[in-house]
């Protein structure tokens, strides 16, 4: 039985002077995870986190508005990617939340979430809470562990 040309590789044909195969296949393997690392390091840059003081909210129609949740000193570059947060209100209490950075919001519906709306925006600036009674709540609301997670890229 004849063999095509194209079937008959041993080798000798794909060895390169002084190079054995297995030199080869792991510097091309190198090569591959090198490149690969690289990708995936552009991809996630990395994540910060804060908290503010709690909030005494007591209006309806005007937000009241936590400290600014900054990056660490070190970050001077990265978009955001997501964010998550979480604050804590007792049971029974019923608030409007958004998370913003300048003009840009998010709209929190519930105590812990996360969103990629502010995906984008420069992760080295501050973000705030803010909140505003619900229509029907009566009373102020006291708003306690707030938490703030960004990842950036």
């Amino acid at each position: 039985m004849r063999r095509s040309p194209l079937m008959s590789v041993n080798s000798r044909s794909i060895r390169a002077p002084g190079l054995s195969l297995k030199v080869r296949v792991q510097r091309a393997l190198f090569r591959l995870c090198l490149a690969f690392s690289l990708i995936n390091s552009a991809a996630a840059a990395g994540s910060w986190v804060a908290s503010a003081p709690s909030l005494r909210v007591t209006m309806a129609e005007r937000e009241t508005l936590s400290a600014p949740l900054k990056p660490p000193a070190g970050l001077s570059a990265g978009e955001i990617y997501s964010v998550a947060w979480r604050f804590e209100v007792p049971p029974g209490n019923r608030l409007r939340g958004r998370l913003c950075q300048a003009n840009t919001c998010v709209v929190m519906e519930q105590m812990r979430g996360q969103s990629r709306a502010l995906a984008g925006l420069p992760a080295t600036g501050p973000l705030r809470f803010h909140f505003s009674l619900a229509p029907d709540q009566p009373q102020a609301v006291v708003v306690r562990g707030l938490q703030l997670i960004v990842n950036y890229l």
